[in-house]
């Protein structure tokens, strides 16, 4: 179900959709009109949760909220640490117009609406290629998505997102890696955070739809906090080089010693940090 660069985006990603409303006299915007959110104590994943309500036919727009998982994952398969009231555990079920050959660019308009929405609240977030969002070359939330379709057809999409708010939110042994928002300023209201995100990610999401890549890939680049620095690529590629840029197709290009330009694209591959994970 993990899928999170593009040489895989064709297998299972997830999704994301859009609610109009209109304003007085103006045309329908995208933006949020409501979300059904369905709040959990406890569950395994909140990923399972709304792809197995994917498959089962409901309507975009569910959101499951749980304040912590059993089985939570990120990404490569990893196990994501969620314990109860530390983080903000979230997947949203979404039904966009894309074919699912671009599935894939729908995990950039998670990243950019979560980095905005914290930036919103005076965090300094910024985005680690493809979806992490950090702080001080630290890991703040982990985002993790998966879809089902058929040929090119997009049936549905649920994009879950794992956001550390409290101390507690991750284990010790990764808190040279790892940070969470209460480490940088007041923690703002929750529901406050998980709203200012929705808004966010449905106006992302309409963009990619109306006017496509191009546009969100400018925005995405000005947060890319890999942009000008070196970073080895392991995995499915093996590469150093200074990162310069991101593609059209969400790759990230890199510059290799010798002058040329590779496309990192396969989704089995980690970038870091020559000197760290950032």
């Amino acid at each position: 179900m993990i899928i999170l660069a593009i040489a895989e985006n064709r297998k299972l990603w997830y999704t994301f959709g859009k609610i109009y409303h209109k304003r007085k006299g103006g045309s329908p915007v995208p933006e949020i009109f409501s979300w059904d959110v369905r709040r959990l104590k406890e569950t395994g994943s909140t990923n399972e949760d709304a792809f197995a309500l994917g498959r089962s036919g409901a309507p975009a727009g569910i959101v499951v909220l749980a304040e912590s998982q059993s089985r939570g994952r990120g990404r490569m398969d990893r196990s994501w640490f969620s314990p109860p009231g530390a983080g903000l555990y979230c997947s949203v079920l979404l039904r966009p117009s894309l074919p699912l050959s671009r599935a894939g660019l729908l995990s950039f308009c998670a990243a950019l609406a979560m980095t905005d929405c914290l930036r919103s609240f005076g965090f300094p977030a910024g985005i680690k290629w493809p979806n992490d969002i950090v702080a001080g070359g630290r890991k703040l939330c982990g985002i993790l998505s998966a879809c089902e379709g058929e040929g090119d057809a997009l049936h549905f999409a649920v994009i879950g997102s794992g956001l550390n708010l409290r101390r507690g939110s991750y284990p010790e042994d990764l808190a040279s890696r790892a940070a969470c928002l209460e480490e940088y300023g007041p923690l703002p209201d929750p529901e406050a955070l998980l709203h200012g995100y929705l808004d966010r990610l449905s106006a992302s999401v309409s963009r990619l739809e109306k006017e496509g890549f191009s546009p969100l890939r400018r925005i995405l680049e000005d947060r890319c906090v890999l942009l000008s620095r070196r970073v080895l690529v392991s995995g499915g590629q093996q590469a150093e080089g200074t990162a310069v840029g991101i593609g059209e197709a969400g790759e990230l290009l890199l510059r290799l010693d010798g002058g040329s330009l590779l496309p990192v694209t396969c989704g089995d591959v980690t970038v870091r940090g020559v000197n760290g994970y950032v």
